[in-house]
């Protein structure tokens, strides 16, 4: 017998939950991170694919984050000028959750759900297409 189980690599579940529910705090962190990882993931896979030495990628992605691997996908062609956009406001939204500073105020109430949700929406889309975080596995 043949058993299906399909796996979310990019705890969408999660997210879209968050997204539901307006809980827009865990929603642009963990679009934010989620991006960030299977980004960085598919630039190290990139170089791998051009026998680049393991050293230098390790040198290269030792500390890198969303913002320079917005620009790492854009120029290896794995998103386009939009979907760069999305990550770059995504990474901008993120800090000012995470940094409060009184001149960086994120988005609360109806100004909130207006501006987060179709980033939110976008930032799952960008993972289910581009770095296909839903997997098939198929066992015997």
């Amino acid at each position: 017998m043949v058993e299906m189980a399909w796996y979310d690599t990019a705890q969408l579940s999660t997210l879209e939950g968050a997204r539901k529910e307006s809980d827009w705090f865990t929603a642009i962190i963990l679009s934010a991170t989620q991006l960030e990882r299977h980004g960085y993931l598919a630039i190290k896979e990139h170089l791998r694919s051009r026998e680049v030495n393991s050293k230098v990628i390790d040198k290269i992605l030792e500390r890198i984050h969303l913002y320079d691997i917005s620009e790492y996908l854009l120029a290896i062609g794995k998103i386009d000028n939009e979907e760069f956009g999305t990550l770059r406001e995504l990474n901008e939204e993120r800090n000012k959750f995470l940094h409060r500073r009184e001149t960086k105020r994120y988005a609360r109430g109806k100004e909130a759900d207006k501006k987060y949700d179709p980033l939110v929406k976008e930032a799952i889309r960008i993972l289910k297409e581009k770095f296909d975080v839903i997997r098939l596995f198929v066992s015997k």
